[in-house]
C-alpha cells in the first residue's frame, strides 16, 4: 500500500475510528488526545498495515493500545474496559459500519426517486446559511409550509429506506 491509499482508508475511517475512541474513553477532553495519539501512531506505521486487510479492525487495535497506555498513565486503568469486552466493541463497530453502508445505499436511491423540487428544498434545508424564512423566500412557500413539506419529504425517505432495506434483505 502506498501512502496515498493509506491516506484515502484512514480519512474514510476517521469518523469511525473517533466514534470508537470516544467509546473507550468517557472522557471527552481525554478521548480527543488518545484519538490524537492513535491517528499519529497509525501514520508513523502506515507501511506496517498489511492492504490485504482491512483497515478499521487494525485502526481499533491500535486505538485500544492507545486507550491503555493513556489510561495507565493516568492512574485510571479501573476505567478500562476488559479486553473482552473491547473485542465485543470492535465487532459490534465494524458490524454497524455495513448496516450503515446499506442505509446510505438506500437512502441515496430514494433521493433520487424524489421530484426535483423536492430534492431542492431538502438540500437547502441541509445548507448551513440557509434559515426556515429564507428557504420559504426561495420557493414561495410559508415557513410552517417549508416545515410541513420537509416532514413529509424526510417521512417518504423514510419508509422507501426501510422498503429498500427489506428488499435487499429478502436478497441475501
Amino acid at each position: 500500500m502506498n501512502q496515498a491509499s493509506f491516506a484515502e482508508a484512514y480519512i474514510v475511517n476517521q469518523e469511525r475510528l473517533k466514534a470508537y475512541v470516544y467509546s473507550l474513553i468517557f472522557n471527552w477532553n481525554d478521548a480527543e488526545e488518545v484519538f490524537q495519539r492513535t491517528s499519529l501512531g497509525l501514520w508513523k506505521k502506515w507501511e506496517q498495515f498489511d492492504p490485504q486487510r482491512e483497515f478499521l479492525p487494525w485502526a481499533f487495535g491500535m486505538a485500544r493500545i492507545e486507550a491503555k497506555r493513556f489510561l495507565a498513565e493516568k492512574g485510571k486503568q479501573e476505567l478500562m474496559l476488559s479486553d473482552a469486552a473491547m473485542e465485543a466493541l470492535d465487532d459490534a463497530m465494524i458490524a454497524r459500519e455495513d448496516g450503515w453502508n446499506d442505509r446510505l445505499a438506500a437512502l441515496e436511491q430514494c433521493v433520487k426517486k424524489l421530484p426535483a423540487q423536492q430534492r431542492s428544498l431538502l438540500w437547502a434545508s441541509y445548507k448551513k446559511a440557509n434559515t426556515v424564512e429564507r428557504i420559504g423566500e426561495l420557493f414561495g412557500l410559508s415557513s410552517n409550509a417549508v416545515y410541513k413539506r420537509l416532514r413529509k419529504i424526510r417521512e417518504r425517505l423514510h419508509q422507501c429506506i426501510d422498503l429498500r432495506l427489506s428488499a435487499w434483505g429478502d436478497n441475501l
